[in-house]
């Protein structure tokens, strides 16, 4: 008898069991990957590249949803001339590109220079694309912290000592006024609670100055501490300012992770100033209105929020067109300086290359509504500028610098090749520490 007709006759519920896992997990392995993988990925790269901004594979965003599209124009048009140059196309009178046309009309496709080869790539991984599954995620209900407020417990213990005091000179007393009725003399007269404190604290005059310096030098440092965070708002010290928008964007749906199902949007796409002023800025309502003129749902708000862009654009999205009737938006600024303080996101951004995640948190992967992580306070920006390293190399606004600290004989700076001594530039060593720097 075969070896797997005798494995199915003694274990039957086995041979079920293999055979039902292999059509849960094993068939679903090979449908989630395309037959030709470098094509797919290639295809990929080209989408996201080219596409990616107007278009998405199963979802439609400015502009149609793309997969199928290449059976759909088959026998109906040239799609390689639609895809390379739209308009030009569109003058051949196609039946095909201008329903297209008439149905998103008036922004025009870009023009593309792509090859057939990669256009053919681009469609095949829209037709093989996948939407990534993801995972439910469980609400885990941490358990509370326990109290951290050591002075609450210094409180707590002192009371008890003081209790524990009382009770012991009570019974000292009492024990006193025995030893004085067996010897036959007058007992303790029973002054008043105050006066047999005050008779306490003249007794013992080392203790009770220890103790008042000890209580005096607690409540200067509680005091300290506290003063140490009147107006700061981020940090690890004191809970984050996030204040109630007037619209509720998402920053993790909008600039978080595309594996994660976000949109991955750049963050100089919304705020554009941050790499050309002082200011980053809140961008306007028509920023907004490049994509939500075709997105008009929210995914966890439905048309709520969105509706709220229209009503400050005045858009009407029935008609497709501005009706001119404008609300602002009545935005809530999160960060803050003091108005002594000099700050330019362009110097920082531009210059310094730093992402913006590194002064305003994760704000792309865990900030449905944006907050202020830093503390952004003198001592926070003075250590970054201690310990981060300038990137000079390939940065031309300091060529000149470097030439100066490699020792330029032009330039007479040999002796500022000692900052190069630990291998890097810190802010601090190009001047980051000059009040002058931050401090008109």
């Amino acid at each position: 008898m075969p070896l797997l007709a005798r494995i199915t006759e003694r274990s039957p519920g086995l041979v079920h069991a293999i055979l039902a896992l292999f059509l849960l997990f094993g068939t679903t392995a090979l449908q989630a990957q395309p037959a030709d993988a470098a094509l797919y990925a290639s295809g990929e790269k080209i989408f996201k590249g080219n596409c990616g901004a107007c278009h998405k594979p199963d979802v439609k965003l400015v502009g149609p949803a793309l997969k199928g599209i290449k059976a759909k124009w088959e026998g109906k048009g040239d799609i390689y001339a639609w895809v390379k140059n739209s308009q030009v196309y569109l003058k051949t009178g196609n039946p095909m590109a201008t329903a297209i046309w008439e149905e998103y009309k008036p922004t025009p496709m870009t023009p593309i220079a792509l090859s057939n080869e990669e256009i053919d790539a681009a469609l095949y991984y829209v037709d093989n694309y996948a939407p990534a599954v993801t995972a439910k995620k469980e609400v885990v209900v941490e358990p509370v912290a326990a109290n951290d407020n050591n002075w609450l417990w210094l409180v707590i213990v002192a009371l008890l000592f003081l209790v524990v005091g009382l009770s012991l000179a009570g019974v000292k007393r009492d024990l006193r006024n025995s030893v004085l009725e067996a010897e036959g003399k007058a007992p303790v007269p029973d002054l008043p609670r105050m006066q047999r404190i005050s008779n306490w604290v003249g007794e013992h005059k080392v203790i009770v100055g220890l103790g008042s310096l000890f209580i005096t030098v607690w409540l200067m440092m509680l005091a300290w501490d506290a003063a140490w965070v009147i107006g700061v708002y981020g940090g690890d010290e004191v809970p984050h300012y996030k204040p109630e928008q007037p619209i509720l964007f998402n920053h993790t749906l909008h600039a978080g992770k595309v594996d994660q199902g976000n949109l991955a949007i750049n963050c100089q796409y919304c705020h554009s100033g941050a790499e050309k002023s002082k200011h980053a800025g809140i961008p306007s309502a028509n920023v907004c209105m490049n994509c939500h003129k075709a997105v008009d749902t929210g995914r966890n708000t439905g048309k709520t929020e969105i509706a709220k862009i229209y009503a400050a654009t005045g858009w009407d999205p029935g008609k497709m067109a501005f009706t001119g009737k404008e609300q602002p938006i009545r935005w809530i600024k999160v960060h803050n300086l003091p108005d002594l303080a000099f700050f330019s996101h362009a110097q920082h951004v531009a210059v310094g290359k730093l992402e913006c995640q590194e002064c305003h948190g994760p704000i792309d992967v865990q900030m449905d509504v944006a907050e202020q992580w830093s503390p952004l306070t003198m001592g926070w920006c003075i250590q970054c500028h201690a310990q981060k390293e300038v990137k000079m190399a390939g940065n031309g606004y300091y060529d000149e610098v470097m030439a100066r600290l490699n020792g330029d004989e032009n330039l007479g700076h040999a002796e500022l090749k000692k900052y190069l001594e630990d291998g890097k530039i810190t802010v601090k060593e190009l001047g980051g520490w000059e009040c002058s720097k931050c401090h008109y």
